[in-house]
């Protein structure tokens, strides 16, 4: 069995961008896109309630802590699949809700996109172009901070549409102007009633 596990992972390494169908450690059948955080592990997972063994893979967004359990994925020899995946297209605007950003899954994390402002039905495409770092502040809220600036310029939901884009691997592009409504604070001193 140890043997079939391994064989469904041969050639896949850290870094590699991929898309994995297996459990998460509920239990539950999860897919998820992203890059390979860690080399992928042999492990022992609970199946139905027994133990078995499996292979942990780590994916998330580039930088996310392969510690964190919302990463990982169990295959079993029996159930499971991972393919390599075309990695997205930096500086492609989306409009999406938060929760739909890769990476943004935990309460307590750090996550960076280009963002373009908010979103929604009547929004036709983004206002600005800021890499932001997405981070949990408190009761729900996330906020969308520039730490070279130490700027704030939103705090919003999981449910909250904008436009984002992945940015390049290793720099920052130009950014335009920041928006008027940005103001200048640490998201920890952000209160989310005032920022909405």
């Amino acid at each position: 069995m140890q043997k079939e596990l391994q064989k469904m992972v041969n050639g896949f390494s850290a870094g590699d961008h991929v898309t994995a169908t297996g459990s998460d450690t509920r239990g539950h059948e999860v897919t998820r896109t992203g890059y390979l955080l860690a080399e992928p592990k042999l492990v022992t997972a609970r199946r139905n309630g027994t133990p078995a063994k499996a292979i942990r893979l780590c994916i998330g967004a580039r930088g996310t802590d392969p510690a964190e359990r919302t990463t990982w994925t169990a295959l079993f020899a029996d159930a499971g699949s991972v393919q390599h995946t075309p990695e997205p297209e930096p500086g492609k605007w989306l409009n999406t809700e938060l929760r739909d950003v890769p990476g943004v899954k935990a309460r307590s994390h750090t996550t960076r996109i280009l963002y373009g402002g908010k979103g929604g039905a009547r929004s036709t495409g983004p206002t600005q172009s800021v890499p932001v770092n997405i981070t949990y502040t408190d009761e729900g809220y996330y906020a969308l901070w520039d730490p070279d600036s130490d700027t704030t310029h939103t705090v919003i939901t999981l449910a909250t549409k904008i436009w984002w884009a992945h940015l390049p691997q290793g720099s920052d592009p130009d950014a335009p102007p920041d928006s008027a409504d940005s103001e200048a604070t640490s998201p920890a001193a952000q209160s989310p009633t005032s920022a909405r």
